[in-house]
């Protein structure tokens, strides 16, 4: 007998409607209100969270939850086989646990953080192609017999579909904006983010700078070891300029050996130490090491600030360029404001 099979015909039309809810839907935080609301129509219970796998350190964290503490959750990583949730990730199979205190998987690490008390609970498995995805965990349901558990999987199955569809239309869009190269962002996503900075500078009346900089000597490297090699150095150099950036500051691919950084809210003297501190990293780093190469490169360097220089985002880029292209024609591995 399928899980179906033990719906009445109301509850698989709300699942229905649930599930063609979901996967309609590609916003994430669009996608979990819409889950938020109809799964506490669906299965009244004391609280339920949604975990997902992450699929690099193979843990299990919490996208969303009801009745917890998001600042208690969200510090929390279950790994694989851990707990009940860790156990129905790992082996893929719902578990309904009538007594926590006699179930040899239950971890009480979210009661001790929360100040819950979780007597009961219906995890279900999320499962998209064979992976598991995360869970679906129920905490102190009003019902613990096969209808519940029914539900649950039919909605398990619609989020399951929804989970897999946004994160593939994120990964579309994160495509979209970033250099396949480099992994920093590409000059489509330049000219809209600084569109958006102009406009933010203006009802903040705060500065914002670029700087320009293009590899010094490039094409010596790519002669002497190779195009493979050189795309490797860039990629590698695009490293260095995002060890030394920290969140909203971001690099872009311009094209070929050039990159820009944008650096909101800072002044021209901030962003002027800034490529200080990119220069001195390139000056400290051999590239191509792990090639059997230790190769030394260096850039030139334009920086540029609104409103100080220009009042749009071409205007700002041109003169950058130019402050770079003044470096180039008096030595190169240097630094020039406008």
């Amino acid at each position: 007998m399928s899980s179906k099979d033990l719906l009445t015909k109301d509850q698989l039309l709300t699942c229905l409607e649930l599930g063609k809810d979901l996967t309609s839907e590609l916003d994430g935080d669009q996608l979990l209100s819409i889950f938020l609301e109809k799964l506490s129509l669906l299965l009244p219970a004391q609280s339920w969270s949604m975990l997902l796998l992450d699929e690099e350190t193979q843990e299990l964290r919490f996208e969303v939850s009801v009745d917890l503490d998001p600042k208690v959750v969200d510090t929390i990583r279950l790994p694989l086989g851990q707990g009940v949730a860790g156990q129905v990730a790992l082996t893929q199979k719902p578990m309904i646990v009538p007594d926590v205190s006699q179930s040899a998987h239950f971890h009480g690490k979210v009661d001790l953080l929360s100040g819950k008390a979780t007597r009961s609970l219906i995890c279900v498995p999320l499962v998209f192609g064979g992976r598991s995805l995360g869970v679906i965990e129920v905490v102190n349901p009003r019902e613990l017999g096969g209808e519940a558990l029914a539900l649950l999987s039919v909605v398990a199955d619609y989020a399951a579909i929804a989970v897999e569809n946004t994160r593939r239309y994120q990964r579309i869009q994160e495509m979209a904006v970033h250099d396949n190269l480099t992994g920093l962002y590409n000059t489509r996503f330049l000219y809209q983010a600084l569109a958006n900075q102009i406009e933010r500078a203006r009802e903040t009346s705060r500065a914002f700078s670029l700087i320009f900089m293009d590899l010094d000597n490039f094409k010596r490297v790519v002669d002497s070891y190779g195009h493979l090699n050189g795309s490797r150095a860039i990629q590698e150099a695009a490293g260095t300029i995002r060890s030394c950036l920290r969140d909203p500051a971001f690099g872009v691919a311009y094209g070929g050996d050039e990159f820009v950084v944008v650096l909101p809210d800072c002044d021209k003297v901030e962003a002027l130490a800034k490529a200080h501190e990119i220069r001195d990293g390139m000056a400290r780093t051999l590239y191509l090491a792990e090639q059997g190469f230790q190769v030394p490169l260096s850039a030139s360097f334009g920086v540029a600030t609104f409103p100080d220089d220009a009042s749009t985002r071409q205007g700002l880029l041109a003169l950058a360029d130019q402050a770079m292209f003044r470096v180039k024609g008096s030595g190169k591995n240097g630094i020039r404001a406008v």
